[in-house]
């Protein structure tokens, strides 16, 4: 019997990490769910799906003495319960599973999601954060297989990081998109009314340089001054607000860039929204794209960064801008579709129609990922090696 541990560092719900987990255990893998922190609510419900579920919470994350207690732990664990293989997710995780492979029998695989290059022909000035660069080279340098979502990390860790490319494996997310909220009409009309506009844009992440909302205000204000009928809705929070409010406020701009912090109701602002701006450099394989395809709405994002060029076509089904753009890219398209407002329904329309065709859960995927277990494929072949795609 195949068993299959998740590992994880966190205790939030996600449609992607929930729909791989059921998936597998729907197969008849007996999946299990360690994380590194305490009880939530992904815990709370995976135990109603039926799957075990474990917590490991420490206290002083950032210590040596942290990471011997938790990667022993997981030793222990690994061992009790006969495991055959540990699919750690996120670096936190990963840098534990790496050390503890060499003293377990489970096949350790490690699942990278972020994606922060800078590379060498970038003018950009950004750089990533030096302690996670260090984790990061120490994952590559240990892991022997590590599984990437897109080309955009795979290119990363070639041409930035020189990781072995012969460890590292593509296999792009799966989703059932069957569990994502539909929006509430009621609530985007009562949002439409309070920012009524000609052009609704939305910026919805983190607010750290990296999603570059320090790009797109000013483009905003000055199609604002200009006479544009523009409002600019940002869902998130993180260091930057403060630097983000002092420029609103300096601008005059309160009514046209609206701060919304973290909210619950996320894919009823997608619904109310024209377009998603996007010109984030941190994105493995973006959920917010996908999100925002499936209420029918479109988005402008960067080259080179993720999976956006593996679906994503420049006015075809969204916008596509260069790395290192200034804000003039983005200013050009905004001039576009603020003159013909109805041509984003078409785009909207074609990107919902590739994410389903792209992500949606399959027999065939659920396959992939159970074969780096050594799991045969359903219909008794077993699995060649996956390639990069």
């Amino acid at each position: 019997m195949t068993r299959i541990l998740v590992f994880y560092p966190s205790n939030l719900r996600t449609v992607q990490l929930e729909t791989t987990i059921l998936a597998m255990h729907r197969r008849g893998v007996e999946v299990e769910l360690l994380t590194t922190c305490e009880r939530g609510p992904l815990h709370e419900f995976l135990d109603g799906e039926r799957v075990a579920t474990h917590a490991h919470p420490l206290s002083q994350r950032s210590s040596l003495l942290y990471y011997a207690r938790q990667i022993l732990h997981l030793v222990r664990f690994s061992r009790e319960r006969g495991f055959t293989a540990i699919y750690s997710n996120l670096q936190h995780a990963n840098f534990i599973a790496v050390f503890a492979q060499y003293l377990i029998s489970a096949r350790v695989v490690v699942f990278r999601h972020h994606f922060k290059f800078i590379l060498p022909v970038d003018d950009i000035p950004l750089r990533p954060n030096r302690m996670e660069q260090r984790f990061d080279r120490v994952i590559n340098r240990l892991a022997r297989t590590t599984v990437v979502p897109s080309s955009g990390v795979y290119e990363g860790m070639r041409a930035v990081e020189r990781a072995d490319m012969s460890r590292v494996v593509v296999l792009p997310y799966i989703y059932d998109f069957d569990r994502y909220a539909r929006p509430d009409a009621e609530a985007v009309a009562a949002i439409r009314s309070r920012f009524p506009a000609r052009l609704t844009l939305l910026m919805s992440g983190r607010l750290i340089p990296f999603k570059r909302h320090a790009v797109v205000f000013p483009v905003v204000r000055d199609l604002v001054r200009e006479g544009m009928d523009l409002r600019m809705l940002v869902l998130g929070d993180g260091p930057e607000r403060r630097a983000l409010e002092e420029f609103i406020v300096a601008h005059r701009l309160e009514d046209r860039i609206v701060m919304l912090g973290f909210r619950p109701d996320v894919i009823d602002y997608m619904a109310a929204s024209d377009l998603l701006i996007h010109p984030s450099l941190t994105e493995a394989s973006s959920s917010v794209v996908k999100e925002m395809a499936l209420v029918g709405k479109t988005a402008m994002v960067c080259e080179g960064v993720g999976d956006f060029g593996e679906y994503m076509q420049h006015e075809r089904n969204g916008f596509v801008v260069p790395r290192a753009t200034d804000g003039l890219e983005i200013e050009a398209i905004l001039r576009q579709v603020y003159a013909s407002p109805e041509d984003l329904g078409r785009l909207g329309t074609s990107l919902r129609a590739s994410v389903l065709g792209r992500f949606s859960l399959s027999a065939e995927s659920v396959n992939r990922y159970l074969g780096l277990a050594g799991v045969p494929a359903q219909g008794g072949k077993r699995p060649a090696r996956l390639p990069y795609q």
